[in-house]
C-alpha cells in the first residue's frame, strides 16, 4: 500500500505523478511502456493499488473537481459532489465541523474551502486506507493555516484554538471526542451490508446511534438517501439537493445551520443546484411538513397556454402541489405529472419558477400519435429536439430519432398523461 502515515510530501507527489500519467491514456494504464517503467520504480503491490485510483480519476474529476484524487470505487460512489458539498459547507459558518464517515473527504474539502476565517475541519472515518486516502486529498486545499493527522483532540495538536484545522482521524466515529463547540456532518454507510438501503436504521452507524450526539451539537447535518422516510418533528428540517436535474441527497439539518440557510424547522425544502455551484431553491416556508402533503390544487384535462416540470427535488420534496398553489398553477394527471397554465404568469413568478422548473409556451397540443405527431411537425417544418415524459413509457432517444426527418427548426414535445389520457404538447 502506497499510503501510510508520515510519508514525506515529495513520496505522494511522486505517487500522484503517476496517477496522472497511468490516466492520461485511453483506457487508463494502456500504455505498455509506462506501466513496465512504473513497476519498477513503485514495485508491484503500490503499482497495482494506484493503476486502480488512476481507472477512476475521470469519475472522481467529475465528483471532486480538477485534480488527482485519492479513491476506491465504493468510496467514490457515496462521495458528495463538490457542488452540493459546497451548498452545504456554507450552512455550518465559522464553525470547527466534524466531518463523520468522512469516506475521501468530498464534503471535508468543501469545508476546508470554506472562506470563515475561524473554519475547520475534522474528517473522521474507522477504515485507515480511507483516512489515508483523505488525509492526501485534503492536502489539496490551500486556504487554511495549518495540516495535521492523526490525533483526534485539535486542542492536543499544537495550534491555537481551532482556527484553520485541517485533521484527519482514524477511529470509530461513535468513540471519538468532539468538542461541545463542534458542530457535525455525517454522511453513514448506506452499503454496510454491501446493498443500497434507504433505511436510516440500517445505516451504519445507524440514526438511533448518531442522534444523540447530533443533537448535542450547535450546527448539524446528516446526509441521507434521497427515499430514507423519517419524521425527527418539528426541531429539525429536511431538505432535497440535486445536481444537473438529478437528485443526489437528502439532508436533515439541525441547530445553527437552519438560520444560516435561512430554514424553518419542521418543514421542507429543495435546492436545485447547478454545474458550476450557483444553486436555486423553492421551500415550504413556515408551513409544518405534516400539512403540505395534504395540499390538493385543481387538475387540468389538457396543457394551457405554460406547461412546467418542476426539478426533480422539487418532486422528491414532496413540494409539488405546494408549488402549483404558489404560483396558481394547475396539475396535468395528478402530482406526479406535469403543471400547467391556463393564463398568462405574471413576470415575477414566471422568474421565480424558471429557476427552479423547465417551463414550455405551449404552441400546440393533441392526443400523442405519433402518426399525428409526424404530420404536425411536417406542417411546421419542426423537429423534436428536447422531449420530456411524464406517466407514460416512451423512450425520448427512440422518439427523437425517429422525428428528427420531420422538420429544420427544434422545438420541445412533452408527453404525459391527462384526464383525456396520454397527451403531446408542442413548446417553443
Amino acid at each position: 500500500m502506497p499510503m501510510h502515515d508520515c510519508l514525506p510530501e515529495e513520496q505522494i507527489a511522486a505517487f500522484e505523478a503517476a496517477i496522472a500519467e497511468l490516466a492520461s491514456s485511453t483506457p487508463a494504464g494502456s500504455d505498455a511502456k509506462v506501466v513496465k517503467r512504473l513497476r519498477h520504480q513503485f514495485g508491484s503491490d503500490a503499482f497495482y493499488e494506484l493503476i486502480a485510483i488512476a481507472r477512476l480519476q475521470r469519475k472522481a474529476r467529475q465528483k471532486l473537481g480538477d485534480g488527482v484524487w485519492w479513491a476506491t470505487d465504493r468510496a467514490l460512489q457515496q462521495a458528495t459532489a463538490w457542488q452540493v458539498a459546497k451548498l452545504k459547507s456554507s450552512w455550518f459558518g465559522d464553525h470547527l465541523v466534524y466531518d463523520l464517515c468522512c469516506g475521501i473527504g468530498g464534503d471535508a474539502l468543501e469545508l476546508a474551502r470554506r472562506s470563515a476565517p475561524n473554519g475547520g475541519v475534522v474528517a473522521v472515518d474507522m477504515d485507515p486506507v480511507i483516512q489515508q486516502y483523505t488525509a492526501a486529498n485534503l492536502r489539496k486545499t490551500a486556504n487554511l493555516r495549518k495540516t495535521m493527522s492523526g490525533t483526534s483532540d485539535p486542542a492536543m495538536s499544537g495550534t491555537s484554538g481551532t482556527a484553520g484545522i485541517l485533521q484527519t482521524v482514524c477511529e470509530d466515529v461513535l468513540k471519538i471526542d468532539i468538542p461541545a463547540n463542534a458542530a457535525i456532518h455525517i454522511d453513514p454507510d448506506r452499503r454496510a451490508d454491501g446493498k443500497r438501503t434507504t433505511r436510516p436504521d440500517d445505516y451504519q452507524p445507524s440514526l438511533p446511534q448518531i442522534l444523540p450526539r447530533i443533537e448535542a451539537a450547535p450546527a448539524a447535518i446528516i446526509k441521507l438517501a434521497p427515499a430514507a422516510k423519517i419524521d425527527l418533528g418539528e426541531h429539525t428540517h429536511r431538505s432535497w439537493i440535486s445536481l444537473s436535474g438529478g437528485v443526489r441527497e437528502q439532508s436533515l439539518i439541525f441547530g445553527d445551520a437552519l438560520q444560516r440557510a435561512e430554514l424553518q424547522p419542521g418543514s421542507v425544502s429543495a435546492f436545485a443546484v447547478r454545474s458550476d455551484g450557483s444553486f436555486r431553491r423553492f421551500d415550504a416556508g413556515a408551513t409544518p411538513a405534516s400539512q403540505i402533503d395534504s395540499i390538493r390544487v385543481a387538475s387540468a384535462k389538457k396543457p394551457g397556454q405554460w406547461i412546467i416540470d418542476p426539478d426533480a427535488a422539487v418532486r422528491a420534496a414532496g413540494l409539488t402541489e405546494f408549488f402549483a398553489r404558489t404560483y396558481g398553477l394547475k396539475t396535468l394527471g395528478g402530482p406526479t405529472g406535469f403543471l400547467t397554465s391556463d393564463g398568462e404568469i405574471d413576470d415575477a413568478s414566471m422568474e421565480k419558477i424558471q429557476a427552479i422548473a423547465a417551463v414550455g409556451e405551449v404552441i400546440w397540443s393533441g392526443s400523442c400519435d405519433e402518426r399525428k405527431l409526424r404530420r404536425e411537425l411536417r406542417q411546421r417544418k419542426h423537429y423534436a429536439d428536447r422531449i420530456k415524459v411524464r406517466g407514460t413509457g416512451h423512450d425520448p432517444a427512440v422518439l427523437r430519432k425517429r422525428l428528427r426527418p420531420c422538420g429544420e427548426t427544434p422545438i420541445g414535445l412533452w408527453i404525459g398523461r391527462a384526464e383525456k389520457g396520454v397527451f403531446a404538447a408542442f413548446t417553443h
